[in-house]
Formats: C-alpha cells, sequence, structure tokens
C-alpha cells in the first residue's frame, strides 16, 4: 500500500476520532448543574409554567438538597398550583436549612393567606419584613402580604400603613396603590382614594379599567364633570384595543 493509499485511509477515521472526542466534551461540558436547575425554573416560573418549574427545581435539588432558595421557589411555584400543603413543607424545609431566608417567609404568608389564615400570615410577614435586609429580599412584597392579610381583618388603618412602607419602595408598583385605594375605601376616605386613582393613571395611562374606577370615585365625590370625562377616557381606551 502507498503513502498516498494510507494518507487517505487513517485521514476519515482521524476525522471520526476527532468527532467523537468533540461529542464526547461536548456532552460533559454542558451537563447541567443545580444553579442551571435553578436558573431554568426561575425562567419557567416567571412564564407562569409552574409544573415545569417544579420538574425543573426536583431536577436542581437532587443536585443539591441543602440549597433554601431552591425550596422557596418550588415552594412558591407550588402554592401558585394550589398546592399548599406541599408549599407549606417546602418554605418549612427552606427554613430549616436556613431560618433567615426571608422569601420561605413570604410564601408562608401568600398561602396563609390562600388558606384564609389571616392572622398567622400577618406573623409570618412580620418575620418576613424583619429579615429582609437588601432589594433582593423584597420587603415591598413582604409588606403587602401583611397589608392583605389586614383587609381581610378588617384593619384598614393598620393596612394602609403597610402599603404606604411598600409604595416607599416601590412607588411605582400598580398593585401596592390598588391595595392602599381599597383600604382607604373601606374607611370612606374617599379625597384619598382619588389621589390613588390619579397615580395609577399616571402609572398605567392606558388602563380603561383604572380610568372607570376613577370615575367612580368622581361620582362618589359628587364631581359630575370629573366622572364623565374619566368615563369617556375609559370609553376610548375600550375602543382602541
Amino acid at each position: 500500500m502507498s503513502s498516498q493509499e494510507i494518507f487517505r485511509t487513517f485521514i476519515p477515521l482521524g476525522i471520526l476520532i476527532l468527532c467523537i472526542s468533540v461529542f464526547i466534551s461536548g456532552c460533559v461540558g454542558t451537563q447541567w448543574t443545580a444553579a442551571d436547575w435553578l436558573e431554568k425554573g426561575n425562567q419557567y416560573a416567571n412564564e407562569g409554567m409552574y409544573k415545569s418549574a417544579v420538574d425543573a427545581y426536583n431536577q436542581s435539588l437532587q443536585l443539591d438538597s441543602r440549597n433554601s432558595k431552591v425550596y422557596t421557589y418550588r415552594g412558591v411555584a407550588l402554592e401558585h398550583m394550589g398546592s399548599y400543603d406541599a408549599a407549606m413543607n417546602d418554605f418549612e424545609q427552606a427554613l430549616s436549612i436556613n431560618p433567615n431566608e426571608s422569601g420561605a417567609w413570604q410564601g408562608k404568608a401568600a398561602t396563609y393567606i390562600d388558606t384564609n389564615e389571616y392572622r398567622q400570615a400577618v406573623k409570618a410577614a412580620d418575620r418576613a419584613i424583619e429579615l429582609a435586609k437588601n432589594p433582593a429580599d423584597k420587603a415591598e412584597n413582604a409588606y403587602l402580604l401583611r397589608g392583605f392579610a389586614l383587609n381581610r381583618l378588617e384593619d384598614y388603618d393598620t393596612a394602609l400603613q403597610a402599603f404606604d412602607k411598600a409604595i416607599e419602595i416601590d412607588p411605582k408598583r400598580l398593585d401596592l396603590w390598588q391595595n392602599k385605594a381599597y383600604s382607604l375605601t373601606k374607611l370612606g376616605r374617599f379625597v384619598e382614594v382619588l389621589k390613588c386613582y390619579e397615580v395609577m393613571t399616571g402609572i398605567e395611562p392606558n388602563n380603561a379599567e383604572i380610568w372607570s374606577k376613577k370615575g367612580e370615585i368622581h361620582l362618589a365625590l359628587g364631581q359630575i364633570n370629573e366622572a364623565n370625562e374619566a368615563f369617556s377616557i375609559a370609553k376610548n381606551l375600550i375602543k382602541s384595543n
């Protein structure tokens, strides 16, 4: 066999070996870590795909069973799915690993609200607020949960204090103003309710529902012209959509 024939015979074999080597190294290089699965679970959760999120968190926990945040996030996904007992178990597991996990206390507060245990929700939210040390702890959510539970307990004045604290942290968040407006409405403080809706229409000027509710508050205050103007804006927004 000539040298040229040997060259032609072994080059394909060399390429094959190279391809196999690249394939194997690629597979090893793309092996997912616990952090990868956690990130994927969070992506699913942000898209509202909670079952897929739980599956991803399960994979993460198989690789690292001592990560309190994964239990917390899985608990939140389960809470959204209505699996309240399983969610609470995850929050408790997170807190057994890290008793200072603010997010787990928030998750417990949300789950207590779902199951109409409002006093327990306030206690859990208070603990979350106490532990929130940085923006990542989302203290505004804890204050929101506290206020929401207090509203259900008809303690509207104290609920307002919680919503005001949340608004100090994130003044552009619509749901905070909506809940504050609810408390004020229950207290009959319609002038202050109107101020809330003025802020809300500034945050979402194309939200027809907000304009319509603003019109209702104007009516409650006897401001007929202002009410008609708000209703007209709401009607035009609905037509444009």
